[in-house]
């Protein structure tokens, strides 16, 4: 069978928008603008690894906990465990590039396997998720910036494709590894709780903080320094970025307090003393929507709305991250694979995963400061309406009837 509709749909605009993204470097470039601008990375690549080299020369002693230190490694006890491993063999480049590019091309092997599988033409099945790698940005930013999300995305996607095939423990460990790496995927350890899966909850709760504490006494020079030091790395960069409005926050940045400090700024108010109240509401309100109505919504929607959360919340969140938004992307596709197939119209399926094209383009497309037009709010704003489709429409077919269920969001992924 071809490929869905809607999913075709996705696959033109995709490779539209880098095509795009293409002509307006080249207009911009022609013009005299700045090379980031046009190219959509910064200098030098593999930056986001690199910078923090002097300050892992301290590691292992009080030093590298020095607030007074200009360049703070900004990652929990994991996150700079994972950073330390990349250097530990005097190349972090090439360790970071052995990494992430057979990673993704096991994740790409993985998908297409998996479309062959549905009956999905093997050209297409090849094709599909190479060409949606290649023209992705939030992976190509990933890649060029040398980011440590690399393990974070790794451990998500893992941890998604043993929960949709009922492995709850693995799940759990996998995200547990993730929220040690980077804390904010610890909202995905909810799900379990929609599923009354408390065994597996703990276990992901019981690897988060093991390995946060084991990681932080491999810092050194003691637990106690290394987690005070840490927490104070994590949250000192925090509100940094947190006061900041400047156009590379507009620009770069998708968290949804960029909206609330975007309206504290023209009310005059310091964007600072929202932070505490921010993450208060934001967490009664996820709580409140998640154990209301999320909960007794399909798998796929309950991913969807985690992950999206997951990345919307952080005060700050910059485009790599969205890789993490993959995993329950796919979920939507292989929902959108076997409604095709049973002949059935899922609402709010369709425009759901076509709201992943602008988030997976390049910001060069949304950003223009001339009509105050800047890719961090749209997207913001995108992530808010995905979050609202989640909520709303339950992406699932009939479960009796002729269809017998096929549509069931991950029924596709357990077969």
């Amino acid at each position: 069978m071809p490929l869905p509709k809607v999913l075709r749909w996705f696959w033109i605009g995709s490779v539209g928008a880098f095509a795009l993204t293409l002509l307006v470097a080249c207009l911009e470039y022609r013009a005299g603008m700045n090379r980031y601008r046009w190219t959509g990375f910064d200098t030098p690549y593999f930056r986001d690894l690199l910078e923090d080299a002097p300050t892992l020369r301290l590691l292992h002693t009080p030093g590298f906990f020095d607030p007074t230190n200009p360049l703070p490694v900004a990652y929990p006890p994991f996150g700079v465990a994972q950073l330390a491993l990349l250097y530990s063999f005097g190349h972090p480049v090439i360790f970071f590039l052995v990494l992430a590019v057979p990673g993704l091309g096991f994740a790409i092997w993985a998908v297409s396997r998996a479309l062959v599988e549905k009956g999905i033409d093997r050209r297409i099945a090849t094709l599909f998720p190479v060409t949606l790698v290649l023209v992705s940005f939030p992976v190509e930013r990933l890649v060029v910036q040398g980011n440590i999300e690399i393990f974070l995305w790794i451990f998500v996607a893992a941890g998604t494709w043993a929960y949709v095939r009922d492995r709850d423990d693995l799940a759990a460990t996998f995200w547990g590894l993730a929220a040690a790496s980077k804390l904010f995927p610890v909202v995905l350890l909810v799900l379990f709780l929609a599923r009354r899966k408390f065994r597996a909850f703990a276990i992901g709760m019981l690897v988060f903080v093991a390995v946060s504490a084991l990681s932080a006494v491999y810092l050194g020079p003691d637990l106690a320094t290394a987690w005070k030091g840490s927490l104070q790395n994590v949250f000192g960069y925090q509100q940094l970025r947190a006061a900041e409005l400047s156009t590379c926050e507009l620009n770069a940045n998708h968290s949804w307090f960029l909206l609330a400090k975007f309206a504290a700024a023209v009310s005059g108010i310091s964007a600072l003393r929202l932070v505490k109240a921010y993450y208060v509401c934001g967490g009664l309100l996820f709580a409140a929507v998640f154990f209301g109505r999320l909960r007794k919504m399909p798998v796929a929607n309950q991913l969807l709305g985690a992950s999206v959360f997951m990345l919307a919340l952080p005060t700050i969140s910059y485009f790599h991250t969205l890789v993490n938004l993959y995993a329950p992307l796919l979920v939507l596709f292989f929902v959108a694979i076997r409604a095709e197939r049973a002949g059935v119209r899922i609402a709010g399926l369709s425009t759901a995963i076509l709201l992943f094209v602008p988030l997976f383009a390049s910001f060069q497309l949304f950003t223009f400061p001339t009509f105050f037009l800047f890719c961090g709010i749209m997207q913001a704003v995108l992530l808010l309406v995905l979050f609202l489709y989640s909520v709303q429409y339950p992406f699932a077919g009939p479960a009796s009837g002729a269809v017998g269920g096929a549509c069931e969001s991950v029924a596709s992924l357990r077969e």
